[in-house]
């Protein structure tokens, strides 16, 4: 066999050179490139809350403790939240039904924590989140049941709270006067019958839900006939709220 030359290796090494240079720049053609159109300096998103409609109230009172005393044997005898109560038949030695917690002229003061000695009134409170809470009240037991006798009744009244007495339980920041009233809708503040169950009768159309302005009182009044039947009378009194009335 030939002897291959030393100019003919030469040669097909620089051959075989050029040929890997040439594929290799075809290669690096395919490679793709990443190239920027821009970048974006700002972005837009959105944040979504939901906000409820909280209905709640509380009751700060919730008894009317009126105490043990005498019917009048003259006549039907008047008992109420917010006025001096008579003592009935018979004179300073009978036992005093207690006074209304105001509106009299002896020995009960509004606001007294724990006071079993006076006939208080509900007082009721928006602690949730609606300004126009509609507050209705409705008793277990009718007057015949409750009281008995010939011709009792058992009547409610709505009151301003806040703008008479101030808040019954004041936040710290609520100002030492000048306090608006709570119902911003109707008051019902002539005495009524309280029916018997639910939906009840409306007291407030519209109470307020902000501090230092959300507070209303119920008065109670009773008529105790002459006849009624002796022993310990209790009766439930349910306070509802609702979105409307």
């Amino acid at each position: 066999m030939a002897e291959i030359s030393n100019n003919l290796l030469a040669g097909l090494l620089i051959v075989a050179i050029l040929v890997s240079i040439v594929g290799l720049a075809n290669t690096l053609t395919l490679i793709p490139v990443i190239q920027y159109t821009g970048f974006a300096t700002t972005g837009v998103g959105k944040a979504n809350v939901t906000i409820e409609s909280a209905i709640s109230i509380t009751l700060l009172r919730n008894e009317s403790i009126f105490g043990p005393g005498y019917a009048n044997s003259a006549g039907d005898l008047l008992l109420a939240t917010n006025k001096s109560n008579p003592e009935g038949t018979g004179g300073v030695s009978d036992r005093f039904f207690n006074n209304g917690s105001e509106g009299n002229v002896t020995d009960c003061t509004y606001g007294i924590a724990g006071d079993t000695t006076c006939a208080h009134p509900f007082v009721v409170e928006n602690d949730g989140n609606d300004p126009a809470t509609c507050i209705k009240v409705y008793a277990a037991d009718s007057a015949a049941t409750f009281i008995g006798g010939s011709s009792p009744s058992f009547m409610f009244a709505g009151l301003a709270n806040e703008s008479v007495w101030g808040p019954t339980n004041p936040p710290g920041d609520c100002p030492l006067s000048s306090y608006t009233d709570a119902c911003v809708g109707t008051l019902n503040a002539s005495w009524g019958e309280i029916y018997v169950g639910s939906p009840g009768t409306t007291v407030c159309s519209q109470l307020n839900h902000t501090d230092c302005s959300d507070e209303l009182r119920i008065h109670f009044q009773l008529t105790i006939p002459a006849n009624a039947p002796t022993g310990a009378k209790t009766n439930t009194v349910t306070v509802t709220a609702a979105g409307s009335c």
